[in-house]
């Protein structure tokens, strides 16, 4: 998802519709298992919220040598069926728009765009965007309305790692493993709102063990959204083009419309 806190990247798993919740495995820490339960409860209690993302995505050359691309954004969400994505990075400019009917994808340096039929909520969009457009968010797990079935459904162990500070701000630091290669960590914010500050994925089965990383500031969780912010209108000499089937050339490392 995608940045987003959002991106669009093939390299490290994103969003998917999660199974059933399975509890995590015997070797996850109980006060690490709490606090991410606490987080994923709260941030599924918010009907609409907006977050300020500011991360790196590790590229790693043919040679070995690992490249860090710099992104930010802004992401906004609107339960069941709004999310808006405006980011910009290294690569890319890029907007995302859905408003319940269409998911749209906007490149603003190439000013073209591309556009498909959604479906009717966020969850079952995300999933969408991964599996038939190869488009992944890397912190989409964040943003489904069930956040600990979809962190949880592949882990097999945590840990606990203290109390630390994000941007000055106490946190909890949580460390998990998960099955299919990928490590990630958590920072939560310590008080009443324990929402995520910091969170880092690792794909340690790839060559490099690349890494995406996002700091998540400015928590707005009473936004005031009007329709128009998800709805996408082409500027008037914008380039329509469709979604590059994933694996071929073009890739989906910046989603098609760049």
């Amino acid at each position: 998802m995608l940045a987003l806190l959002l991106g669009a990247t093939p390299l490290i798993g994103g969003a998917q519709q999660a199974k059933a919740p399975a509890e995590p495995a015997e070797k996850v820490d109980p006060q690490a298992q709490r606090i991410l339960r606490q987080m994923s409860d709260f941030l599924a209690a918010q009907r609409e919220f907006s977050v300020r993302t500011e991360g790196t995505l590790d590229e790693v050359l043919e040679s070995g040598q690992k490249i860090q691309m710099q992104r930010e954004g802004d992401v906004s969400v609107q339960r069941p069926n709004r999310l808006r994505v405006d980011r910009s990075g290294d690569l890319a400019r890029l907007h995302l728009f859905y408003d319940g009917q269409k998911f749209t994808l906007q490149g603003e340096r190439a000013n073209a765009y591309a556009t498909t039929p959604a479906p009717s909520t966020l969850d079952a969009t995300l999933d969408m965007a991964s599996q038939r457009l190869g488009l992944d968010a890397p912190a989409g797990d964040l943003l489904v309305s069930d956040p600990y079935a979809a962190l949880t459904e592949d882990v097999c162990s945590g840990s606990y790692l203290g109390r630390a500070l994000v941007d000055g701000t106490p946190v909890h630091h949580l460390a998990f493993r998960n099955r299919d290669g990928v490590d990630w960590e958590l920072w939560v914010e310590d008080g009443p709102r324990p929402l995520p500050r910091k969170y880092v994925i690792t794909s340690r089965d790839l060559p490099g063990a690349p890494q995406y990383a996002v700091d998540l500031s400015d928590w707005n969780l009473s936004p005031q959204f009007t329709p128009q912010q998800f709805q996408f209108t082409p500027p008037r000499d914008a380039m329509r083009v469709s979604f590059a089937e994933p694996g071929k050339q073009g890739g989906q490392q910046e989603g098609g419309a760049k």
